[in-house]
């Protein structure tokens, strides 16, 4: 089958206007990255593109670049005031830790982090699997159900709830809330009516989570708020407006991702029938696939970054000053560094994926999302053996960031 040509007008239009062309199947593109415009400028929207694995790598662990603005430029640089509008949103996400640089980062990342640490996932482990199997009792009483309404977007957004402490009657709230924000991270929505959808999201969000804030300090409980509302005689302690924020990026980053990792990893092994036979015949491989499935098929195809000095990648000099878009996705298929690169095997090995980045912001909840993964695909093999694609086309949501499907119907 002929390849689609591409050229440097498709570089641009990919971060413009939402493109089924380029979006359905990134992956041809992809290629046509690494083999001809590894490191490339955007003159119209001022940032680079990278996609190489060694120089997509690189970056991520590299200090020079960096997640804020102001740690890029010389001191006393004018940094623009964003437009009145978004003011309650930058604030919001100017306490997120994944837009946050050392010490700011280090410190609200350490106290997050026993959340997610081995002891905590074993924790988790049955009462994420009793979740999975109530779930599919429910999907096989559908017969036909969507797998993204039924169990990917459910089972993750109960998971979150339930480590935050949020009631089992407010899960639903999180769907909008957590969308927009996915929405805000992508980035290229600046309209007026966006702008309104983000503003009202932020000021309902944070308002839930002052109140739920305020009923765990009166009554404690056994959740994350509880446990950071404990340490706060610390010095170093979260503000509440830091906690608020630390919330929703959890609610976002923690079920956003996984949602597309579950939808992702179904309907890749309901289209590529050995692998989906050679899992069930070797159960054994499912960690394997869902490294997989992460490196094939990443819930996340891009992060950025801000070149805080003059930097040479890939035979070319970004200039201090200037983002950095690194293709994750693109990573994750170039030839430098997986043999046959556009095969999905579950059982490939080594597998060293950039799919939750890697450096100081290697993704703090991966091992959840694994856990999750795991255990949703493994229930799901197993009450639902002949499970099959009820639509050949996929469904996927419109967004350049975050890859996933909004729909799945599937025959159970």
């Amino acid at each position: 089958m002929q390849q689609p040509a591409f050229g440097k007008t498709d570089i641009a239009s990919w971060f413009g206007t939402y493109s089924n062309r380029l979006h359905d199947d990134p992956y041809p593109f992809y290629d046509y990255l690494l083999e001809q415009e590894p490191v490339h400028y955007i003159e119209e929207r001022w940032f680079w593109i990278v996609s190489r694995y060694e120089d997509v790598n690189r970056i991520l662990k590299d200090p020079v670049f960096v997640r804020e603005y102001r740690n890029a430029m010389p001191e006393g640089t004018e940094i623009p005031e964003p437009p009145p509008e978004w003011k309650p949103v930058n604030e919001l996400l100017n306490n997120w830790m994944l837009l946050r640089d050392a010490p700011a980062h280090t410190r609200l990342r350490s106290l997050v982090s026993h959340a997610f640490t081995p002891r905590t996932m074993q924790r988790l482990k049955t009462g994420i699997q009793e979740i999975a199997d109530y779930l599919a009792d429910r999907m096989e009483e559908e017969g036909r159900p969507d797998l993204i309404a039924s169990f990917a977007f459910t089972l993750p957004v109960i998971v979150i709830a339930e480590l935050l402490g949020v009631p089992p009657e407010d899960r639903e709230l999180f769907k909008d809330w957590s969308h927009v924000f996915a929405k805000v991270l992508e980035g290229s929505d600046q309209t007026p009516q966006f702008a309104e959808q983000t503003m009202k999201a932020t000021s309902e969000i944070t308002e839930y989570f002052r109140l739920l804030i305020a009923e765990r300090r009166a009554a404690p409980r056994e959740d994350m708020i509880s446990d950071l509302l404990a340490a706060q005689e610390k010095s170093d302690a979260l503000t509440e407006q830091e906690m608020i924020a630390t919330c929703v990026l959890l609610l976002v980053a923690g079920h956003e991702t996984t949602v597309n990792l579950i939808g992702n990893a179904v309907r890749l092994l309901l289209t590529q029938p050995d692998q989906h036979a050679l899992l069930l015949e070797r159960p054994e491989l499912i960690a394997s696939a869902i490294e997989e499935v992460l490196r094939y098929e990443g819930p996340v195809q891009t992060t950025s970054r801000i070149a805080s000095a003059d930097c040479e990648i890939g035979g070319k000099t970004i200039p201090r000053g200037q983002s950095v878009i690194v293709m994750l996705g693109a990573a994750n298929r170039d030839p430098a560094q997986f043999n046959d690169p556009n095969r999905f095997d579950i059982a490939r090995q080594p597998n060293r994926h950039l799919a939750f980045a890697t450096g100081a912001h290697f993704c703090l909840g991966a091992p959840l999302a694994r856990l999750e993964g795991e255990i949703a695909i493994r229930t799901l093999l197993n009450r639902f053996p002949h499970m099959r694609l009820a639509e050949d086309r996929a469904d996927w949501r419109p967004n350049i960031l975050f890859r996933g499907l909004q729909t799945l119907p599937v025959i159970v």
